[in-house]
């Protein structure tokens, strides 16, 4: 009865301790994934994104006027961060997807006010090439154009105070970060990503060139040249051996690309819900449209 007794002991911890094992690695469950391996690929990675958070909270919290640059920059920040969870893709693990979509909110939650400001730095732009004739048109353009970002800003500022709440996002996120699983993330994973990378680009560059009328086709152009080049200036920073140099012409299409996108947003600006008046309206649509087309045909002759 005795030895009977010890079997019964024993079996029911194994039991037990089967039973623990199972909830530690059920979905609902999951343990967390051991902490990246020192100066592997996946903890530069990792300390690259996590940086890249916290310069984003640091832009945000700039004073005044600096935040308006800051906005953009802060932008610039997430989608580094984003361009790093691809190279990581699958191998980061489940929970990627999810934490890339919260930085897209995030980064979208900002691009009116981002939209604001370049709407004005593409004012000042033109009024420094402007004609004389333009000038004072151009003049008082601008002074709508600072007046109705700096409403948009003081607005998003009274609904989030000093953007303490996007900024607690933000560190959310690099809780997140810092659980996905970043010793998956070995050369080979890296390697396929970027090359992915570089596939999509080709193929927008292709639909550009069969569809140059198609406002859609160079905005997607446009987002998968900057995620290549994002992600070509942070292999270089972090693992150089897994990428080429871009080539001269990629970096020109960048450029082209930036201004044209400009141009477009001011283009939009000039129609429905317009900060400008009419009169202002008759003068920049003109000017917009020689500007993007011209911007254009640098890369579609």
């Amino acid at each position: 009865m005795a030895g009977t007794g010890h079997r019964l002991i024993l079996l029911n911890a194994c039991q037990g301790r089967d039973r623990l094992e199972s909830l530690a690695f059920h979905p609902g469950h999951a343990m967390p994934p051991a902490k990246p391996r020192a100066d592997s690929l996946g903890k530069r990675l990792a300390d690259f994104a996590d940086a890249q958070l916290a310069q984003a909270a640091q832009c945000l919290s700039l004073p005044d006027q600096d935040r308006h640059e800051g906005i953009h920059e802060a932008r610039k920040c997430l989608r580094r961060t984003r361009s790093a969870l691809a190279l990581g893709g699958n191998a980061l693990g489940p929970h990627t997807a999810r934490l890339d979509r919260d930085l897209q909110r995030l980064c979208r939650g900002l691009s009116r006010l981002r939209d604001a400001h370049a709407v004005v730095e593409t004012l000042e732009r033109l009024l420094a090439e402007a004609a004389p004739a333009a000038i004072p048109h151009l003049q008082s353009a601008l002074a709508l154009a600072h007046a109705q970002r700096d409403t948009q800003l003081a607005q998003a500022l009274s609904s989030d105070p000093q953007f303490r709440r996007r900024c607690q996002r933000l560190q959310r996120a690099r809780q997140q970060l810092a659980q996905l699983d970043w010793n998956g993330v070995e050369d080979d994973v890296v390697t396929r990503a970027f090359r992915r990378s570089e596939r999509r680009v080709r193929k927008a560059g292709k639909r550009v060139d069969r569809h140059p009328e198609r406002p859609l086709a160079w905005h997607a152009y446009r987002r998968r040249l900057r995620r290549l080049r994002q992600q070509q200036h942070l292999l270089n920073q972090v693992e150089p051996a897994l990428c080429q140099p871009l080539e001269k012409e990629i970096k020109q299409h960048a450029v082209a690309l930036g201004q044209a996108q400009d141009y477009a947003l001011l283009l939009r600006r000039c129609g429905r819900r317009s900060p400008f008046p009419q009169a202002l309206r008759n003068v920049l649509r003109p000017i917009a449209r020689q500007r993007l087309r011209q911007a254009r045909a640098a890369l579609h002759p």
